[in-house]
C-alpha cells in the first residue's frame, strides 16, 4: 500500500483550501488494474498512474539519473540555494535527497498526488498542486525550480516555464531533466520518428518498441500534451526569458548491450524500467486517444516486452538549464 502522506501534510492543504477539496485528492481513479491521480485534477489528465508499481519505476528513474550524473542532482550551476520549488516530484525522492545535501536550503515539492512518505527531512514540504494552475506562491521566491519527468504533463510548457520564470529571483535558475521519448539504434539512426513509420504499420522485422514509442508520441500530440518535449526544451526555456540556456545530453542504454562496464549497468537499469513501464505508458495513451482496445495494446506491449529483451536500443537523457537574468541584465 501507499505511505500516507508526510507529517503536516494535511495541515498544508486545509490552509489553503475546503476539508471537501482536501479529502478529494485522496479520491483516486481506476482503470486498466492501475490507480491515477484524483479526478480532483481533471484538467491535468497525467497519463500515467501514481500506484505501487509505478513508484517503483520512478525511483529507479531517479537512482538512472543520478547514475548519469555521477551522483549529482542537477547540473544547474546553484550557490546556497535557499528557496527550491520540485514540480512533479512524485515519490518526492529527488526532495529528500536535495533537501538531505543542502540542510540549509527549504524545499517546496508538488504533485497531482500525496503519494510521498511518511517521513521527510524537516526542510521539505509536500504539497498537492496542478503546476498548471496558479502557483501558491510570491513572486521572485525560488532559487532553482527544478522539473523532471515530466513530458506530457503540460499542455503549454511555455506557460509553466514563465510562471517558474516570474516565481524565480533574479539569478536564480530553472532546469529540465528527462529522458527524449526517442529510440535510437546503436548507430545513432531514430527509429521512433514518422519516417520510420509513413504508413502507420509495423511491418515484421521492424522495432516493436520503436513502433509503441511512435504510437504513444503521436497519441500524446492527439492529447495535446506532447510527451517528446526534450529536444525543443533549450528553445522553451529561452523563449520564457531566461539566459544562458545550457543543454546537455548523455546516453540512456536499454539493454546490456554497451561494452563499457559502467554504461552495461546503466542499461541494465534503464531496460528493467522500460519494461516494467511499457504498459502503463502505453494504455491510457492508446486507448483513450488512437481508439485501441485494451487487448490490442497488450498485444503491443508484448511485442516490444520481447523485442526489448533481444534487441539494442537506446535513449537520450537531457538536462537543460536557464538562469533568470538580473534586474537590469540585457539578454
Amino acid at each position: 500500500m501507499s505511505s500516507p502522506p508526510a507529517e503536516g501534510f494535511l495541515d498544508s492543504a486545509l490552509s489553503s483550501s475546503s476539508t471537501s477539496i482536501t479529502g478529494s485528492i485522496f479520491a483516486y481513479t481506476y482503470a486498466h488494474g492501475r490507480r491515477y491521480h484524483s479526478d480532483r485534477f481533471a484538467k491535468a489528465a497525467y497519463f500515467l498512474p501514481n500506484d505501487e508499481g509505478e513508484q517503483a519505476r520512478l525511483d529507479l528513474y531517479h537512482h538512472i539519473f543520478c547514475r548519469i550524473l555521477g551522483g549529482r542532482l542537477y547540473t544547474a550551476p546553484l550557490a546556497g540555494p535557499r528557496r527550491v520549488l520540485d514540480v512533479g516530484t512524485g515519490t518526492g525522492i529527488w526532495a529528500m535527497d536535495f533537501a538531505d545535501a543542502h540542510p540549509a536550503a527549504e524545499i517546496h515539492a508538488t504533485d497531482l498526488s500525496p503519494i510521498q512518505p511518511a517521513w521527510a527531512p524537516p526542510n521539505v514540504r509536500f504539497e498537492v498542486d496542478d503546476a498548471e494552475e496558479e502557483w501558491a506562491y510570491p513572486a521572485a521566491h525560488f532559487d532553482y525550480v527544478h522539473m523532471r519527468t515530466l513530458s506530457g504533463s503540460f499542455r503549454d510548457w511555455g506557460a509553466v516555464l514563465r510562471k517558474a520564470y516570474e516565481h524565480l529571483v533574479p539569478g536564480g535558475y530553472v532546469e529540465f531533466q528527462d529522458y527524449g521519448a526517442e529510440v535510437f539504434a546503436p548507430d545513432g539512426t531514430l527509429l521512433s520518428g514518422p519516417l520510420a513509420f509513413p504508413a502507420g504499420t509495423c511491418a515484421p522485422g521492424e522495432s516493436h518498441v520503436a513502433y509503441l514509442f511512435h504510437l504513444c508520441n503521436k497519441a500524446s500530440f492527439i492529447a495535446g500534451r506532447p510527451v517528446p518535449v526534450a529536444r525543443g526544451m533549450a528553445e522553451r526555456i529561452a523563449a520564457a526569458g531566461f539566459a544562458d540556456v545550457t543543454v546537455r545530453t548523455e546516453l540512456w542504454p536499454l539493454g546490456e548491450w554497451p561494452k563499457d562496464p559502467a554504461l552495461k549497468e546503466l542499461g541494465k537499469l534503464g531496460r528493467v524500467g522500460l519494461y516494467d513501464g511499457l504498459h502503463a505508458f502505453a494504455v491510457h495513451l492508446l486507448t483513450k486517444n488512437l481508439g485501441w482496445a485494451p487487448e490490442k495494446v497488450e498485444e503491443l506491449v508484448d511485442l516490444a516486452k520481447e523485442d526489448l529483451l533481444r534487441g539494442r536500443y537506446y535513449c537520450e537523457a537531457w538536462f537543460v538549464y536557464g538562469r533568470k537574468p538580473e534586474v537590469g541584465e540585457e539578454v
